[in-house]
């Protein structure tokens, strides 16, 4: 295995092709369908690199990446 991503996005045809891309290169992926969930599986995970859309519902990418500058996010990064 090269590594574990997460990768983060509402749509489920893009997440199914971004999923599949980087499977048949040999990364493990995790996926969430909103920043909710996204937050939730970095925790669990702890993948090596998080892709995250932006536009999304519940908790979009930008509050995400909000959130990520909290520092109880430190031992994550």
């Amino acid at each position: 295995m090269q590594g574990k991503i997460l990768v983060v996005d509402d749509d489920p045809d893009i997440l199914e092709a971004i999923t599949m891309i980087l499977e048949s290169q040999g990364y493990q992926v995790v996926s969430a369908r909103d920043g909710v969930e996204g937050l939730a599986n970095l925790k669990a995970e702890k993948p090596d690199l998080m892709i995250l859309d932006l536009l999304m519902p519940k908790m979009d990418g930008f509050a995400v990446c909000k959130e990520l500058q909290d520092p109880r996010w430190s031992k994550y990064r």
